[in-house]
C-alpha cells in the first residue's frame, strides 16, 4: 500500500528504457507507481518492491489504447485512490523504407505513439484535475529535426508535440500542467533496435560510448523535475533534452 500522502504516477512503457529509469527515479522520490507495458523483462517491479516502493504492473499492448487507458487508470485509482502524474513514455518505431510501409505498419505505430497518449490523457484528466496534477509526454528531437527513413516516427512525435500544447491550452485553467520532453539520442531498447537496423549489424558498447548518446537516467531526472512543484509555472512546453547536440 502507498504511504499516506505519497504522490501517484502512471507510466506507460514503464519497465524499460526511459520509462523504467523514470519509474526508479520517481520511486526514489516517494511516488507510488503503476507501470503499464507489454512485459517486465528485467523484473523491475520486483526490484522496486524489494526496495520498499509501492508499485504495481499492468500488462497490456497499446494497439487498443482506449480500453487499456481506461482499465489501467481505473486500476491506479483502485490501488491508490488518486493520480498525480501521467508519463506517456511508450513508443515504437518503423524501420522500413517508406516505399514498403503498409497500412498495418501505420496503424500500429499510430496507435502506440499518438492514440495511446491521447486516450491516457483523456482518461487521466478527471483525476488530475482533482489532484492539480501533471502530464508529461515523451516526444523526441526528431519531431523538429526529422531523419531520413524515419517518417512515421518523426511525424507522430511532431503531432504529439502539438497534442501536448493543445491539451495544455485546454486545461490550464483546471490546474493541470501538460508538457513534453524531446530526448535526443538515448540508449534504450528502441534506440538499440533502430541502430542495429541502421548499421546492418549488432551494436557494440563503442556505438553508445559517445557524448551525443545519453543515458535514460538523465532523462528520468528531467521528467521528475518537470513534475515537481518547483517547476509549477512551466506549462505547454516541448523541451529538447539532448545535451545540446541537436544544435549540430
Amino acid at each position: 500500500m502507498p504511504n499516506k500522502g505519497s504522490p501517484v504516477a502512471l507510466i506507460t512503457g514503464g519497465t524499460t528504457g526511459i520509462g523504467g529509469a523514470t519509474a526508479q527515479e520517481l520511486a526514489s522520490r516517494g511516488y507510488s507507481l503503476l507501470l503499464v507495458a507489454l512485459s517486465d523483462p528485467d523484473n523491475l517491479v520486483a526490484q522496486l518492491r524489494e526496495a520498499g516502493a509501492p508499485v504495481d504492473f499492468f500488462a497490456a499492448d497499446l494497439i487498443s489504447p482506449e480500453l487499456v487507458a481506461r482499465q489501467s487508470i481505473e486500476r491506479a485509482i483502485d490501488l491508490y485512490g488518486q493520480l498525480d502524474l501521467l508519463v506517456n513514455c511508450a513508443g515504437t518505431i518503423s524501420h522500413k523504407d517508406p516505399l514498403l510501409i503498409t497500412e498495418q505498419d501505420w496503424d500500429r505505430i499510430f496507435a502506440i505513439n499518438l492514440k495511446a497518449p491521447f486516450f491516457f490523457m483523456q482518461q487521466a484528466l478527471p483525476h488530475l484535475i482533482t489532484s492539480k496534477g501533471s502530464i508529461i509526454n515523451v516526444s523526441s528531437t526528431n519531431a523538429i529535426k526529422p531523419m531520413a527513413g524515419n517518417q512515421l516516427y518523426d511525424s507522430l512525435k511532431a503531432a504529439l508535440n502539438n497534442l501536448t500544447q493543445g491539451f495544455s491550452l485546454q486545461y490550464r485553467s483546471s490546474g493541470v500542467r501538460v508538457n513534453a520532453i524531446m530526448p535526443g539520442g538515448v540508449r534504450t531498447p528502441l534506440t538499440e533496435g533502430w541502430l542495429k537496423t541502421f548499421l546492418g549489424r549488432e551494436t557494440t558498447e563503442e556505438d553508445f560510448d559517445i557524448p551525443s548518446i545519453g543515458k535514460p537516467e538523465k532523462i528520468a531526472k528531467v521528467i521528475a523535475a518537470l513534475a515537481s512543484d518547483e517547476l509549477s509555472w512551466v506549462n505547454g512546453v516541448t523541451l529538447p533534452v539532448d545535451g545540446g547536440y541537436g544544435l549540430g
